[in-house]
């Protein structure tokens, strides 16, 4: 399954962090029962790690209880760098840096 975001088709969503690998890649935190509402986008080395422990994981409950996560896969800094910024401009998520 997946999700285009802007001009990139992300992997998923999907609502159990099980089905996501500690890969690098570009993530997106959604509401899952309304996948337009963006929650948070990152990046990381270790997708899967850093969504089970995210120091914002409490902000994100002021939204929602109901979470699913969709990823851009790729191992480049300088990508994920360049895909993350695009997709919070274009996604304007509720939390982190704006």
């Amino acid at each position: 399954m997946s999700i285009k975001l802007g001009e990139y088709r992300l992997r998923g969503p999907v609502t159990d962090t099980d089905e996501l690998f500690d890969s690098s890649g570009v993530y997106v935190v959604l509401d899952a029962r309304d996948y337009n509402r963006v929650l948070d986008v990152g990046m990381s080395n270790s997708v899967k790690s850093r969504i089970e422990n995210h120091d914002r994981r409490v902000q994100w409950h002021q939204y929602t209880s109901y979470f699913a996560y969709a990823v851009y896969w790729c191992s480049e800094s300088s990508q994920m760098l360049n895909i993350e910024a695009y997709l919070r401009r274009e996604l304007i998520p509720l939390c982190g840096e704006r």
